[in-house]
């Protein structure tokens, strides 16, 4: 288990998870179950990999966490309509759970009764998709500019580039004062580089599966 505190409290994984350590909640954006086998009913050929890992590394991550719950922030599904056998095992891991799930809808879960589409408040944290900006309507919101929203949707990465033809992108976290943005827990979502969009006061997390790399303007 790798992982580093990004603000008191909260810890980001290597394995591409969030953990609220005052309510010990489990985070994890955009999912993707499905995504190879809604490309394979398409016709494309993809290799039937994915849904396995995504098994077990958010049981391992129960196993390290002791989560008291955990958040699926979105996207938790390629398609609603493609891939009816990794519904059903994403539906079948969230009834079979011991620990209270959360899914909030996102803009990939249309129709999936299971997601939730308002946002879950925990502490001054406010968790949810991200697709849309916040509604100041939501309850009970933490008040600025203390209020920290956790969103996935963006699929952030870092590209690297040694200037000699070589190219790499890993997955990453963005860090500004109001906002966390996770990478995507699926390893099918390539990522959009996020290294010319930072701003000023703004981190980024690159995130490979032994180290977490800070990087900054």
């Amino acid at each position: 288990m790798v992982n580093h505190p990004i603000l008191s409290g909260v810890l980001l994984d290597t394995r591409l998870a969030l953990f609220l350590e005052a309510t010990r909640t489990l985070v994890v954006a955009d999912l993707h179950w499905g995504y190879a086998e809604s490309h394979r009913t398409t016709g494309n050929l993809f290799p039937a990999w994915g849904d396995d890992t995504l098994e077990s590394t958010l049981r391992a991550l129960i196993v390290d966490y002791a989560p008291t719950e955990i958040v699926w922030l979105g996207d938790s599904l390629h398609t609603t309509r493609a891939a009816p056998q990794a519904r059903a095992r994403a539906e079948s891991f969230v009834a079979q759970s011991i620990i209270p799930i959360h899914v909030i809808a996102g803009n990939h879960d249309a129709g999936w009764p299971i997601a939730r589409h308002d946002p879950l408040i925990r502490d001054q944290f406010v968790l949810h998709h991200g697709d849309r900006a916040l509604s100041p309507d939501v309850p009970d919101l933490p008040p600025m500019p203390s209020r920290i929203e956790v969103v996935g949707h963006h699929h952030p990465a870092y590209t690297y580039r040694d200037g000699a033809g070589t190219r790499f992108k890993l997955p990453a976290l963005v860090q500004s004062p109001g906002f966390l943005i996770l990478p995507a827990f699926s390893r099918w979502a390539a990522g959009t580089a996020w290294n010319n969009r930072l701003a000023p006061g703004e981190t980024l997390w690159a995130t490979s599966p032994r180290r977490l790399i800070p990087v900054r303007l």
